[in-house]
Formats: structure tokens, C-alpha cells, sequence
């Protein structure tokens, strides 16, 4: 199986946001935090408003990628971001994938990731945080972003993955484990945008091959979510739920995307 590199997934969103406007420039920093398991890995971003930002280079002995560009706007800072954390090129290992661009407030930890073993937090300008109740539910805070959980059985395994997005975002993420020449992982596109009211139309992609016994599986479709209200679908071999989470109003006018690339999982 083949997954695709992350050094190859510069989006084009970036490049068309830098060739916006010109704006006063601000500096930043990001801190990306990665947890696996009980392990934590930090990564630090300068940003400047406006303009692309990147590093490469090794982390606690991985290899971690990050790419961002930080705009303003009527509803905030927007973060355009990619990021990757893998044990090197052509090693065994887990390795995640994600990008999206989601709204930061200045020193508040945003929890842009959870799925399966990995989560991710983004900090803009952090300071230190007060510690997080247990047991809350997401809440938006008033940022217009949303979460949407898909929780997936098939193949005889089962992976719960919440991304946290604007709506109007294309999201990737990709949590993948390399095996000798062999590739395997669980793989999440989607494409969220208003339909009125409290409805959003999902476009989306799910792949999910976890292991050389499990049987692959595959689905690309476009559902209709109602915010708050679990979405169920099953079929041979596989059941999937939907959770969308938000506030109605933060929707606002997201333009409309005509359709949405796709990040192969390739036996």
C-alpha cells in the first residue's frame, strides 16, 4: 500500500491565501503539541501574519513537518496548517498526517485532533493554560469551527476520529503504520459547508486497512449532518456514525467548494 508524502502535500490554499492583500505584518509563534499515547512531542512555529511558514527537521527521534500561514479576518486569525510526525523515511512505525485551517485565539489550546491513538493541540501565542476539566463537552467558544467525529467499524477493528475545522475546509488526516514494505492506516478526507439552518453537507472519503489480514475498506459519498444529532449508515461489513458539533451561527456565509481532493491509501 502506498501512502502519499507529506512533503508533497503543500496545498494550494496556502499559496492562494499569501497572494492576498498585503497586510501589516505580525509575528506569532504556534505550538503544535502531538501526543501518542503517553507520549508528547512540541514543535514551535514562528509565524508572521501573512506569509507561509515551515520547519522540518528532527523531534525526540522522529521526523515532524509543519507548515502554516496565519491571516486575519472578520471572524479572527485563521491558520492555514499542515503537519506530519513519522519515525524518518522508509522506517517501521506510526505516523500521522493532518491538514486543515481552523480559527485560533491568542493563548487558548485548541484541540484540533483525536484519532485513534494520536490527538493534536494548537496554541497560538501560548502562555500557560489553566488545567482542562474532564468530561466537558467540546464547546466552540465562539470561533467559528466545528468538530466532526466519525466513528468507523470495519475490517474487524474499529477507529474513532474528531477533527476539529471552518466549515468550507477541505480536512486530511491520515493515521498510518508502515510494515517492511508494506503500508497500512486509516484515512479521513472531508468537506463540510452550510445547508441552512442547522444542516451542513459532508463530502468525504473514509479508507480504513489496518493490518495484511483485514480486509480493506473504502467509501467516498455526501451526506446531509444536522448540527448535535448522530448520523448512522451500515452496509456489508461495516457500520459508520456521524457526530457534527457547533454553534448554528457560526456558519456564517463559508463560500461554497466544488468538490474536494483525495489522499490515497493504495494496496
Amino acid at each position: 500500500m502506498v501512502i502519499f508524502h507529506a512533503q508533497k502535500f503543500l496545498f494550494a490554499a496556502l499559496l492562494l491565501a499569501a497572494a492576498g492583500p498585503a497586510t501589516a505584518a505580525s509575528p506569532h509563534s504556534l505550538e503544535a503539541r502531538i501526543s501518542y499515547g503517553s507520549s508528547v512531542y512540541k514543535q514551535v512555529l514562528r509565524l508572521t501574519e501573512g506569509r507561509q511558514a515551515n520547519h522540518v527537521g528532527p523531534l525526540n527521534g522522529k521526523q515532524v513537518i509543519v507548515n502554516g500561514l496565519l491571516v486575519g479576518g472578520a471572524d479572527g486569525l485563521t491558520l492555514q496548517y499542515q503537519l506530519e510526525l513519522t519515525d524518518g523515511p522508509e522506517r517501521d512505525g506510526r505516523s500521522i498526517q493532518l491538514q486543515s485551517e481552523a480559527v485560533l485565539r491568542p493563548g487558548v489550546p485548541l484541540a484540533a485532533l483525536d484519532c485513534g491513538p494520536w490527538s493534536v493541540t494548537l496554541t497560538l501565542d501560548p502562555v500557560k493554560a489553566a488545567p482542562g476539566k474532564a468530561g466537558k463537552a467540546w464547546d466552540p467558544a465562539g470561533l467559528p469551527n466545528y468538530r466532526l467525529t466519525a466513528d468507523v467499524s470495519a475490517g474487524g477493528s474499529r477507529q474513532v476520529c474528531k477533527i476539529v475545522s471552518k466549515s468550507g475546509t477541505q480536512s486530511n488526516v491520515v493515521d498510518g503504520l508502515r510494515q517492511g514494505s508494506r503500508k497500512f492506516g486509516f484515512i479521513l478526507n472531508s468537506l463540510l459547508t452550510p445547508a441552512g439552518g442547522n444542516g451542513f453537507r459532508l463530502q468525504y472519503q473514509l479508507e480504513k486497512n489496518s493490518s495484511p489480514a483485514a480486509r480493506a475498506f473504502q467509501l467516498q459519498n455526501e451526506e446531509k449532518l444536522t448540527l448535535g444529532k448522530r448520523t448512522s449508515f451500515s452496509g456489508e461489513g461495516y457500520k459508520l456514525v456521524f457526530l457534527l458539533e457547533g454553534s448554528v451561527q457560526a456558519g456564517g456565509k463559508a463560500a461554497e467548494k466544488k468538490g474536494y481532493g483525495t489522499v490515497q491509501l493504495i494496496q
